[in-house]
């Protein structure tokens, strides 16, 4: 069994905004980091196998993998840890989620699969294109 997170883009709009919001985090920090308050239970196969699903506008559309997870204390004293992901974006048979607060496992039979693009002979779909897409249920 592997296990993976899915979690909630708070304030992006679109993959184009991840990966800018990204590459900052980057030139930063030398590192893709995303800092949560709970330690994941299933850390050690998390960090194996597992990748970081992202939600945005609603739909999952990409993953990256989980390259490590490390256990952080906070500037106000409070325990919590850093997620730090590889660069590539993945993207995924955008998949409509609800909302919720933090992250949350992602179940294997659930997980979308990844999209087989080849950027150098296809034209990019907009995320907008594509959210329609999913709302008509054509994709």
């Amino acid at each position: 069994m592997s296990y993976n997170l899915k979690k909630i883009a708070v304030g992006i709009k679109s993959i184009e905004r991840l990966k800018i919001r990204q590459q900052m985090l980057f030139e930063n920090y030398g590192a893709i980091v995303h800092t949560t308050r709970n330690m994941p239970k299933q850390k050690v196969d998390l960090i194996k196998t597992g990748s970081m699903y992202w939600i945005i506008q609603r739909n999952v559309l990409v993953r990256q993998k989980i390259l490590d997870i490390t256990s952080v204390i906070r500037s106000d004293g409070s325990r919590g840890c850093e997620i730090i992901l590889d660069k590539d974006l993945i993207k995924v048979i955008p998949t409509p989620m609800r909302p919720f607060q933090g992250w949350r496992y992602y179940m294997e039979e659930d997980i979308p699969p990844d999209l087989n693009t080849n950027d150098d002979e296809s034209e990019e779909i907009p995320d907008e294109v594509n959210s329609e897409l999913i709302k008509l249920g054509l994709y």
